[in-house]
């Protein structure tokens, strides 16, 4: 499944490949890989393949990828430290042409089944990691969590969830990010019907992080 999901950097390309064995010739596990490739001219070559530190089979590395500049944000939905299913996301930075694993992220009240890191997003120094499974007041209602960097270290700043959140919304299926300006996705949300979808804008005050709209399709 090499190309399932990809992003483009300027001249850095990140694809996913989520069902890449994390043994070397090891059978398909689901444990999942990501590879950087780079541009030069008009040739793109491969810069590094990119494998969780505690890879482990049915991880799903790879089920979300983000890249801005040095840093790349890469979701594995399946981990299982926060329980069966619970999600984690892992942070990569560039030193030459080296990348390393900075940092593993993990909501703080992770629970079974939240697929934390279905989506992830970077902008600088902040990261936003979708969580649509979520129990947040409701089964499957959803959650985003939003993460800064300070020198080499990351810090759960915020948990964003929909001020009019409902049990199967899967808020934070898909999420974006761009500055001090967060978008989520909730496909699933049923104000305009059964399943026709929403997405809400959050803004960032200092740390505060408020909702700004709720969007519908017209």
């Amino acid at each position: 499944y090499f190309g399932e999901n990809m992003q483009l950097d300027g001249d850095n390309l990140i694809v996913s490949a989520h069902n890449e064995p994390h043994n070397s010739g090891g059978s398909i596990d689901n444990s999942g890989a990501v590879y950087i490739w780079t541009r030069s001219g008009t040739t793109w070559t491969q810069q590094q393949k990119l494998t969780a530190s505690d890879a482990a089979a049915s991880d799903i590395f790879g089920s979300s990828v983000a890249i801005d500049g040095d840093t790349c944000v890469i979701g594995a939905q399946q981990e299982d430290a926060g329980g069966s299913n619970a999600g984690a996301a892992y942070v990569f930075t560039r030193s030459g042409t080296t990348w390393s694993q900075q940092q593993k992220l993990v909501a703080s009240d992770a629970q079974a089944s939240d697929f934390f890191g279905y989506s992830t997003a970077i902008s600088g120094d902040t990261v936003v990691v979708g969580a649509y499974g979520d129990d947040h007041n409701y089964s499957s209602a959803g959650a985003a969590y939003v993460f800064t960097r300070s020198g080499t270290t990351w810090s759960q700043q915020a948990k964003l969830t929909a001020s009019d959140a409902e049990a199967g919304d899967y808020f934070g299926i898909s999420s974006n990010i761009d500055g001090d300006t967060v978008v989520v996705g909730a496909y699933s949300e049923d104000s305009g019907g059964s399943w026709a979808g929403a997405a809400y804008i959050y803004t960032r005050s200092g740390t505060t992080w408020s909702e700004q709209a709720k969007l519908t399709a017209s």
